[in-house]
């Protein structure tokens, strides 16, 4: 049965409630961020190492220069860099209301945050402890037939400030990831209190795999295509694979559950479509709270030591070479650097001060 007008118009303003809110603290963000000419003048300087394939590092001291001779503050520095290397879209901003409602939404959030942080630490002993990570890797790699190689990556030498912005960077995935699972369980022939309890049981699951999946990823570690002549870093190759998935998706379920939610749903506080939108917002809340939860205990405690693993494992399977990926007056070079078990000897910094030399 079709939803009412009435109350398919009143729901759709419930779910975009949040866009409306979004926008002005996304131009907030730019105005905090820097828009003044000084700014923008630094914003190209960035810009330009960035656009030349080189990690901050080899600049750092003449970024630095150049903004104290316009008289830039270092806090502001690292919001530009951090804007050209996380930027913040739409998809982001709309997850702030959270900070306002997390009084409300916060027991819901602690209720699926205290067993989650158990499994994640059992999935993170299979995945990487046990290899089963780099098993996958290894997989891929043999059924697509890609080089596994190393790029240094651009964030290396950045601001403070960046790994702040790299977590909210990460942060859209995690929490749609739980209203996915959301609509996807408010299929099931369920009460309500179910389709929350089964819900909750299955963003555990999905949460604690992507995240560790996410932190392993997060280094230099490259798949290359010289059949299509396509480099991917690992950490875009999980993004490339899930954002679409999810995003289309959420979009797919929701408008579905709007137009003929009340045939579907069979919990009774679901029923209505105005109910419904409000349970949609409530989850997407409690998901961005546990996602900031996941951030601060999972990436910032355990995320180095998962990265580390899972790439020692690598070079200790593929052996790979690390290149330089730049481009200098239009023209494109990939040029070695050294057998990346040399990299990582050297703590994957001092290498970049023989860089381009």
């Amino acid at each position: 049965m079709v939803a009412s007008t009435e109350a398919l118009l009143n729901s759709l303003l419930i779910l975009l409630s949040p866009v409306f809110l979004a926008l002005p603290v996304s131009f907030a963000w730019r105005w905090w961020v820097g828009i003044e000419p000084e700014q923008e003048h630094y914003r190209e300087k960035v810009r330009r190492v960035l656009d030349s394939g080189l990690p901050l590092i080899k600049y750092r001291s003449e970024l630095d220069a150049e903004a104290r001779k316009i008289h830039l503050l270092s806090d502001r520095q690292a919001r530009i860099e951090s804007d050209l290397l996380h930027p913040l879209r739409l998809q982001h901003f709309l997850l702030f209301p959270s900070l306002i409602l997390w009084p409300l939404v916060g027991i819901f959030a602690a209720i699926i945050t205290l067993p989650m942080m158990p499994f994640l630490r059992l999935v993170e002993w299979i995945m990487i402890d046990k290899r089963i990570l780099s098993l996958v890797a290894r997989t891929i790699q043999r059924f697509t037939r890609w080089e596994v190689i190393g790029i240094p990556r651009l964030d290396h030498g950045a601001k403070e400030l960046d790994k702040v912005l790299a977590s909210i960077h990460r942060m859209p995935i995690t929490v749609f990831l739980g209203l996915f699972a959301y609509l996807i369980v408010s299929y099931m022939p369920l009460s309500s209190f179910h389709v929350l309890l089964v819900s909750a049981a299955v963003y555990i699951i999905l949460v604690s795999a992507i995240s560790v999946i996410r932190a392993a990823t997060e280094s230099a570690l490259v798949f290359a295509d010289p059949t299509h002549r396509r480099i991917t870093p690992m950490d875009s190759f999980v993004e490339d694979a899930l954002g679409p998935w999810v995003g289309v998706g959420l979009l797919f379920l929701l408008s579905r559950q709007l137009m003929y939610g009340s045939s579907i749903r069979t919990g009774e506080l679901l029923q209505d479509p105005v109910a419904f939108s409000i349970s949609v917002l409530l989850v997407l809340y409690t998901a961005t709270i546990i996602g900031i939860t996941v951030e601060l205990v999972f990436f910032r405690n355990r995320g180095e030591y998962v990265r580390t693993t899972f790439q020692n494992q690598m070079v200790s399977e593929f052996d790979p070479m690390v290149y330089l990926f730049t481009r200098n007056m239009g023209s494109l070079r990939i040029s070695p650097l050294m057998p990346m078990s040399e990299w990582v000897d050297s703590e994957e910094g001092e290498q970049v001060t023989i860089m381009d030399d």
